[in-house]
């Protein structure tokens, strides 16, 4: 490396390490109120209603603008099982959304949940299997379920964007997810939260919006 790199690699180094100062500055200002967000969409009694919601919203949410996602589990909480492709496409979704929602009314819901001796990983592995769940969104669809818990980050376009400086998603092996939500979960360590709420921070703190997650029926507890 020349010394014309070497001064433009460390310039890049700083304004990062700056960058990341502003990132735990956030966490450790807004914490509490995010745990407070977190408790609400935590389900109350695990029922298949509230299993249902959050992996569906997880489907919908992928490769989809937020607001519509949240337009489009109304649609398919009201017609569980019965979501025809025209019912959700005004809201940006692929038809084959509604064939995964459809496919997941149908699933044994109770069984979607972390089983005793389950890592964090396992379970989002097996979550993978559901139609419709790729890699981040396996990983949110559990988050959703435990927010205050999972040891566990959805590497979406935000972070990917944060950590890899990428301007749009791209897939990430296994290797390379691990490696992010390595990084995440060093946050979640120093500040005693959950890796999904140090995700979820970092990722309010990208978009400069504040999200409460409060989409759920039933949620208000």
């Amino acid at each position: 490396m020349n010394k014309k790199q070497l001064e433009f690699t460390t310039i890049l180094n700083d304004s990062f390490a700056q960058y990341e100062r502003r990132i735990a500055a956030y966490i450790f200002a807004n914490k509490e109120k995010y745990e407070g967000f977190a408790r609400i969409i935590t389900p109350g009694a695990y029922t298949d209603d509230e299993i249902y919601s959050r992996i569906a919203f997880a489907i919908l949410s992928a490769n989809a603008p937020f607001d519509d996602s949240v337009k489009a589990l109304n649609v398919c909480v009201k017609n569980r099982g019965h979501v025809k492709p025209q019912d959700i496409v005004w809201y940006k979704m692929v038809p084959d959304k509604a064939k995964y929602i459809n496919l997941l009314s149908r699933m044994k819901l109770q069984t979607l949940l972390r089983q005793d001796g389950e890592s964090w990983h396992e379970y989002r592995l097996r979550l993978l299997k559901i139609k419709g769940l790729g890699l981040a969104k396996a990983s949110f669809a559990a988050c959703l379920l435990y927010p205050l818990e999972a040891d566990l980050a959805c590497i979406d376009t935000w972070i990917q964007k944060v950590f890899l400086g990428h301007t749009g998603f791209k897939k990430l092996g296994m290797a390379d997810y691990l490696l992010v939500e390595s990084k995440i979960r060093t946050y979640a360590n120093c500040f005693g939260i959950s890796t999904f709420l140090s995700q979820w921070l970092i990722w309010d703190h990208a978009r400069k919006v504040t999200s409460s997650h409060d989409i759920f029926p039933g949620g208000h507890k």
